[in-house]
């Protein structure tokens, strides 16, 4: 052999023969450290830069007006508040409250959990889709998950949904990480994402079905199966037990706090694909493409077709035979593993993957510019509502709310012009705060309480001919002392001046 073929081949033997430790070998393990956390930060970092796109074009909706109003009170009025309503997200409130303390109540401070945690969920995800499947897999995977318009829906909600899915899409990771090499701080670090995800909300506990079938699956035989089980039971026993006074709240309030939901029926079993996506057309491509999944390891297959499935089908039997629990939100958690499965079917086919991310952020254009939209997060446009207020308000001027959701309109004014002026709330007696609720307690007698106050706005919720509808008790003063000097409508809602006459 010639010298220089000599010299040139003794250059890697000498590298594989140097000591553990040696600076080759630490450059080594760096780098491919560094690849594999870039399989996780390269679709987080892009699901933040989508997510925060025009991530305060929304007005603060009915339920993040929640949100606020809860985040405002102090920690003593937040658990009074879980005694009589939203017990269930109480841990949330306390955290918002803390966090607002820190970062403030502006709309992006509000959101900025909730994109955080979409963001870290995708990346997880991606991680989850490398150990399982090869790098490819997982960045395919995560870069999937951005173009979901779903996703960027609650990465712009200042709700629990966005940290209920990074906690659950977290605990499935930490899973497969204690079961591939079982220890009990592994276990521990899995009970401790469990626990985190059903205090963000109680259905994403329905994740712990599928988590159950993964760990029958991965136990190769009978001596090893019960051993594992008995670990996982004893790791999701002491998960649940920090919940379970939230779950006796729910339990307690299901009635009052759920009771605008719709009826489970068929036609909801059929739109439950676009309704989870949001988007019918990215849901279908991706269960399509899902579908023609196949590895060499068909369990974690089985194991994430079972993830994507049984929880929304276990939470809409249940409302079937009960009163419906179907919010398509309680299962944002199932979607990476759709996502997963649609990544490895497309494995090595790098320009048929390329292909399908194009047409799938493609086809949830119209999807993502719609949850972007000024009044997509529910409720009324309060931010035109109090615009116009703002504009057109003068000193003496007093504001009264229609009968239907009145917390919510209150709240709504009292955000959008918090630290301004603002018009009296002339039939408030007793906030919400100081009762434990979200409603306030107002005046006994509306009319004698509103006086001869010289003019008046009347903020109700949606649209009809009849501006004063929903006036309840003050209906006939309004039209007998007042005029009516002009109405303003909004996506919603309606506003109204008037003039004592």
């Amino acid at each position: 052999m010639p010298l220089q073929a000599e010299q040139q081949t003794a250059i890697p033997r000498q590298r594989a023969e140097a000591p553990t430790g040696s600076p080759d070998q630490r450059w080594t393990r760096a780098r491919t450290w560094t690849r594999a956390w870039m399989i996780s930060v390269v679709p987080a970092l892009a699901m933040l830069v989508v997510g925060r796109f025009r991530l305060q074009q929304p007005t603060l909706g009915w339920d993040e007006n929640a949100t606020w109003i809860a985040s405002q009170r102090t920690p003593g009025q937040i658990v009074d508040l879980a005694r009589h309503f939203d017990g269930v997200i109480s841990p949330y409130y306390l955290f918002m409250h803390l966090w607002t303390a820190v970062f403030g109540d502006s709309e992006f401070a509000l959101r900025a959990p909730s994109l955080l945690a979409v963001a870290t969920a995708v990346g997880v995800a991606a991680e989850l889709g490398r150990r399982l499947f090869g790098p490819g897999v997982g960045l395919l995977a995560g870069l999937l998950l951005v173009a979901v318009p779903q996703l960027s829906r609650y990465a712009q909600d200042a709700r629990a949904y966005g940290l209920a899915f990074c906690c659950a899409t977290l605990a499935t990771l930490l899973l497969h990480r204690a079961l591939a090499r079982p220890s009990w701080g592994r276990w521990a670090g899995y009970a401790a994402a469990i626990t985190l995800a059903g205090w963000a909300h109680i259905l994403t506990l329905l994740v712990l079905a599928a988590h159950a079938y993964a760990v029958w699956s991965r136990s190769a035989g009978q001596h090893d199966r019960l051993r594992t089980a008995r670990r996982w039971l004893i790791a999701a026993a002491a998960a649940l037990l920090p919940v379970l006074p939230f779950v006796y709240l729910g339990l307690t309030q299901r009635g009052e706090q759920l009771d605008w939901i719709r009826p489970m029926d068929a036609e909801q079993v059929w739109s439950a694909p676009g309704d989870i996506f949001g988007s019918a057309a990215v849901g279908l491509l991706l269960i399509g493409l899902a579908f023609a999944a196949h590895a060499t390891d068909r369990r974690a297959v089985r194991e994430l077709a079972v993830l994507a499935t049984v929880p929304p089908v276990l939470l809409i039997a249940v409302s079937f035979v009960t009163s419906s629990l179907w919010v398509p939100r309680y299962v944002l958690f199932v979607i990476p593993a759709v996502a997963l499965l649609a990544a490895l079917a497309l494995r090595g086919l790098w320009m048929r993957a390329a292909l399908a991310l194009v047409v799938l952020a493609a086809v949830g254009v119209p999807a993502q510019t719609e949850v972007r939209g000024p009044v997509s997060h529910m409720g009324a446009d309060f931010r035109t509502i109090a615009g116009v207020v703002k504009r057109h308000q003068q000193p003496g001027d007093v504001i009264v709310y229609g009968r239907e959701g009145t917390w919510s309109l209150r709240a709504g004014i009292d955000y959008q012009l918090r630290d301004q002026p603002k018009p009296r709330d002339v039939l408030l007696r007793e906030p919400a705060a100081e009762v434990g609720e979200l409603d306030a307690v107002e005046c006994d007698e509306p009319a004698r309480c509103l006086g001869t106050a010289p003019r008046v706005w009347f903020f109700r919720q949606w649209q009809s001919d009849e501006p004063l509808s929903s006036a309840g008790d003050l209906t006939d003063t309004l039209h007998t002392n007042y005029r009516v000097v002009r109405v303003w409508k909004a996506t919603k809602a309606t506003l109204v001046l008037l003039k004592h006459r």
